[in-house]
């Protein structure tokens, strides 16, 4: 959930979110100054109200696992949502190591793009994840013509700037316990429908390694001391269980690993 502060309307509002000198906002950033106040400083992710309009356009695909949604490079000629599944969004770096920096959950809408091109290649994780996909001048043109459209679209973009904004955080904890530690409890926030002191986790732990930029056995090593400090609680391969302090405090572990 993001919130905004501030009472000022119109353009300013937008202004603010520093989205003005982006390219792809300016069809719909005007529809947004349109909206209420109330709308405009209260944003929130919706992962089932998706407006009938915008969902007629959509192209549904089924993907088997690993299959790539767009490649790096690719014309940002779609928008995507993940309808079921996970995706995640990564680049191969010169060196041949996958480098992950968006893990996608049913509802998370992706395929910005910059420059009119995806900086990153998109693949499905799981077999049989649902991916729809939005031809990206239809559904701009609907956003000009319908503020609910609008601002969906800018709530779906600034969800994703969030989402890179958490990692940049998680990655800049200070030992692998804590980026660890900070992932889960960043994780538990994002998964709906379960306990908020659980995890199943929806990838494996090479997925959670290159998403943190860690070796898998590093992966594994930091589990085993959170799980030793009583942070964790280990039932099977994926299943977690958070303690409240690492769910709530900045620093939950500490120099106790």
């Amino acid at each position: 959930m993001l919130f905004i502060e501030g009472t000022a309307e119109g353009p300013c509002a937008v202004d603010r979110l520093g989205l003005q000198g982006i390219p792809q906002m300016a069809p719909y950033q005007a529809a947004f100054a349109t909206a209420p106040v109330r709308q405009q400083q209260k944003i929130v992710q919706s992962q089932t109200e998706w407006p009938i309009s915008a969902d007629a356009l959509a192209i549904r695909t089924r993907c088997c696992r690993a299959q790539i949604i767009y490649e790096e490079g690719d014309p940002a000629e779609f928008w995507y949502r993940v309808v079921s599944g996970v995706a995640r969004r990564f680049n191969v770096r010169s060196n041949g190591r996958r480098q992950i920096v968006d893990l996608l959950l049913p509802g998370d809408v992706f395929g910005f793009g910059a420059r009119g091109r995806h900086a990153f290649a998109a693949e499905a994780i799981r077999d049989g994840t649902m991916i729809a996909r939005y031809p990206r001048v239809r559904l701009e043109a609907l956003a000009v013509s319908d503020p609910r459209i609008a601002r969906m679209l800018l709530e779906m973009a600034l969800e994703e700037s969030r989402r890179l904004q958490d990692l940049i955080l998680i990655l800049g904890e200070t030992t692998a316990q804590q980026k660890v530690g900070a992932f889960l409890a960043h994780l538990a926030g994002r998964l709906a429908g379960q306990p908020a002191d659980r995890v199943s986790l929806p990838v494996s732990r090479y997925d959670i390694a290159d998403y943190l930029a860690l070796s898998v056995e590093t992966i594994s090593r930091a589990l085993t001391v959170l799980k030793h400090s009583g942070a964790i609680a280990l039932a099977g391969p994926r299943n977690v269980r958070i303690s409240r302090e690492l769910r709530e405090g900045p620093d939950p572990i500490s120099d106790r690993s």
